[in-house]
This record gives structure tokens, sequence and C-alpha cells, in this order.
């Protein structure tokens, strides 16, 4: 496998989106949504189903899937902390071998400007300040109805003195928006460097908060009409930290219609991001690059989207911390196939090193895997071997010598969810991911499943042993005088 990969010499394309929840695509049979870039790429390559990102926030989980590591490791511990300029990443891994390397759009590292490996560097740091004009001159705007909806959604931070996240306006001008600028400036880096070998990631912010869209997309999902799922009684009480924290934000308060709203106008910001994925297919198709292209597609993490009545990110349920990924390469991966092992954002390095035949100088520090050989088609007749017995998302760090707020550990058919700071009663919840998969039934404390819970404990002591301290020192950014993005 390796030394095909080598012979073709692979491109990589990483496309990757911003709070998407893994379960609303059309390829995941969501019954609504429409995303037919998304759709055909899971037809030309492999969806996989138990995708789990390494840290349910932004920054953290970021740096996590461009180093192989965890925040823990890598340094940047929350969306606050800068990510040092000398760590290593996948840019100067693939550069060692003989790939130009490119990152368009976000990174969230606190430092957008520079490179951290990478040959070329476009972030919102790098907009003209014309174009910044222009749409300071003609900005979306709220439809009215939905404005007294959304300013009715109760979504409680910082002591309520900022607004609820929870709304979205018109866009006017699409060429003026973040993501249609970057994935200008990708396609034309795809035509300027169709002859050299490239490492390209582009990084869109849709679906993330808040959900500026055209008015194509803005309008596609009426509310009357946009599912919800049921939230099943008492499901909440038994997940005690998840219960107060949405009884802190206010979340019990909201209606129905404003879930449904709200779930709408995220649906369609999902559909948009979705065109700008397409853009990009046809633009290797247009250049004839999509044979030795490898592309993936994942995002940083996913958003609760009203399920549970919740939303955003930072828990560890499924629509939070499980993430879309699709991987196209043809005559390698196998086209239409759902794989359900578990992978996380830290094995994403490793395994793309293993698909473009590029393992050789691979650092020695990265806690992913190389998950390679579990992805591609068998020509031998010899089933892949089953990567990984758990993996592993973390969430709430103060500092490098703080243990996480939140630890999960997925096995195949359980997830057990450690809050480190509770109570014991309320310390534990294990779903059983088989027969409940919808999360709703705590059976941690059940006398029948104790081995299971401690399994997954001594799993997760292993896990956070097993952890290297950052090679640099870990910053705030009002340490160092950057900004947040």
């Amino acid at each position: 496998m390796a030394s095909t990969a080598k012979q073709k010499g692979w491109n990589i394309l990483v496309i990757t989106s911003d709070e998407h929840n893994a379960k609303i695509m059309g390829c995941a049979n969501h019954p609504i949504i429409r995303t037919p870039g998304l759709d055909r790429l899971a037809s030309e390559g492999t969806l996989f189903t138990k995708a789990y990102c390494a840290y349910p926030i932004c920054a953290p989980t970021r740096q996590s899937f461009i180093t192989g590591q965890y925040p823990l490791e890598h340094g940047q511990l929350s969306n606050s902390h800068v990510f040092d300029k000398r760590n290593r990443t996948w840019a100067h891994h693939f550069k060692q071998h003989g790939y130009t390397t490119a990152c368009i759009g976000k990174m969230h590292t606190n430092h957008e400007s520079y490179e951290y490996g990478y040959d070329y560097r476009y972030s919102t740091e790098h907009i003209p300040q014309e174009i910044k004009t222009r749409k300071a001159l003609n900005p979306p705007i709220f439809d009215p109805d939905d404005k007294l909806i959304f300013d009715s959604i109760t979504d409680i931070r910082n002591g309520g003195k900022q607004p609820s996240r929870l709304q979205g306006k018109v866009v006017n001008d699409e060429s003026l928006e973040n993501d249609v600028i970057m994935l200008e400036e990708a396609i034309q880096y795809l035509k300027t460097h169709r002859s050299d070998k490239f490492f390209l990631h582009v990084s869109f912010v849709q679906p993330h908060w808040y959900w500026n869209t055209p008015e194509k997309y803005y309008y596609m999902y009426d509310p009357e009409q946009i599912d919800l799922p049921e939230t099943v009684p008492g499901e909440l009480e038994s997940n005690a930290v998840v219960y107060k924290m949405a009884e802190k934000a206010g979340w019990f308060q909201n209606t129905e219609k404003m879930h449904r709203l709200a779930r709408a106008r995220y649906y369609g910001s999902i559909s948009w991001m979705d065109s700008n994925v397409n853009r990009l297919l046809d633009t290797l198709d247009e250049l004839g690059l999509k044979e030795n292209t490898v592309v993936v597609y994942f995002s940083d993490h996913g958003d609760m989207a009203g399920e549970k009545g919740l939303w955003l990110k930072n828990q560890m349920y499924d629509s939070s911390s499980r993430v879309p990924l699709i991987i196209r390469m043809p005559g390698i991966v196998p086209e239409g196939e759902v794989n359900d092992m578990l992978i996380n954002h830290v094995d994403l390095f490793p395994t793309l090193a293993g698909l473009a035949g590029a393992l050789e100088h691979l650092p020695d520090h990265l806690s992913g895997e190389d998950l390679s050989d579990s992805i591609v088609s068998r020509e031998d007749g010899k089933e892949a071997r089953r990567a990984k017995k758990f993996t592993f998302s973390i969430q709430g760090l103060k500092s490098v010598d703080s243990v996480p707020q939140q630890v999960m550990a997925r096995s195949e058919n359980w997830k057990l969810i450690q809050y480190t700071h509770e109570e014991p009663e309320y310390r534990y919840v294990l779903y059983d991911m088989k027969n409940d998969p919808d999360e709703t039934q705590n059976v941690a404390y059940e006398e029948h499943l104790c081995s299971v819970v401690q399994e997954h404990l001594t799993a997760i002591e292993q896990f956070l042993s097993g952890l290297r301290k950052p090679v640099y020192e870990v910053k705030l950014k009002e340490q160092t005088g950057t900004t947040l993005i």
C-alpha cells in the first residue's frame, strides 16, 4: 500500500468545517438535510461513523489534528491559549516529503498570520481592507420575524452580558463572506499548483454560529417542517453535570418554536458549507486532479443543535463530540462504504501519512496512530485488524498539571464519561451505545456493569498517564498580546 502511494505521488486536500453535527448529512441518512457535495464524496469514498474529536472546543481540537497530539501535549488548552509557533505540525512533515503546503482559512491558533510550517498561509488577517470596507457597507441583515424569535432565546453567558449565539442573518453579497473568500483563494491555489504535489488544508467556518447565509440557503428549510429529536423524560437528570450546565444557560426556558427556527437556520448553514465543498470537488475534476488526490472532510467538533434541548459543543454526547469524517482516495479507499472503526482527530495526521506513503520521519511524539491499514481496500483477502479498542476525548483544562474536567472513553459498544471534580454519585456516566445510541440512560451505577465501568476507568487512567508534557511554555493570549480569533 505504501509503495503504491509513493509511486502515484498523491496530492492531499483536507477540507474542514466548524461545528458540524455528524448526524446531519444526507449520507448519514438524515431525512431532511441536503448535502449533495458530502453525499457525493461519501459515494466515492468511505464514511466513518465513529470518528471523535480530541476536545469538543474549537482551538484545542484543531491543533490536535495538525499535531497528532492531545491539548495537554501541544499546549493549546482552550480558546484563550496560544499555539506556540515552534510546534511541529503535519505541514512540516509533508513538506519534508516533497509537498508544497498551504492552509487557507481558520486555524484558531490565536496567531492567525503565522505559517506553522505551511509554505502558504491565507486567513482573515490577509483579507484586503477594501473587501472589509465593502462588507461593512453591505452587512448581513436580520429577517425581522426571525429576529423577534432570536431575541427571545435564552442563552445566558458571561453573566448575561452577551447576546444569544443562536441567531442568523441573510447575506446580501456572499462574495464578501469569509468562507467564500477562502473558497476562491483555495480554487486559485489549486489552479496555480496543479502540477505540484500539494498538501492543501481548506478551513471553512460554517456552520458555526452565527448562521449568516445567502438567501437561498437561509430560507432553504421551513422551521415548521424541521425535524426535532424527542426528549426522553429524565434523560438529562441522569447526567447531572450537563443538567446543571443547561439550567445555568437557561436553555430549558426555550420553546419548541425557538428550537425549530434555530435548527432550520443551522441546516441552511450546513447546506451552504456543503455547496462550497462541492465547488472544491468540481475544481479537482476540472483540473484533472481527482484520480491522484486524497480528499478528507471532517469537522472540528459537532453541535447539539437542539437535541435534548441543548445547543453548541463542550459535551461528550455524540452530537457534540463525534465528527463527520469522509475519506476519498480512488482505487485505494473503498467507494461507498461505511467504516465503524474508532478514530480520533489525533489519528488523522499519521493515518494520512500512511495513506500517502509518507510514514518516514513521522515524529515519535504522536499520540495518534496510523490507521491506514484499517481503511484501505484489501487485495490479499485478509481482514484488516480492528484499529483501536478505545478512543478518548477531553474537556476543561486550566493548566498542564490539571486533570480534565471531563474525560470520555469510547469503546466499540460503550461510552464512559468521567466528570473529575464531581461527587462520586454524579461522577460517572455510562451509555450503552449499541442499545441506546441516543444516549438517554446512564447505566454507570448498575451493579452488573461494574466491570464495564472499571475497564473504561482503567483505560482513562492509562491514557492520561501516557500523555506527554508540552515542549514549550503554555501561555494565554493575554500573556502574548495576541488577539482571539
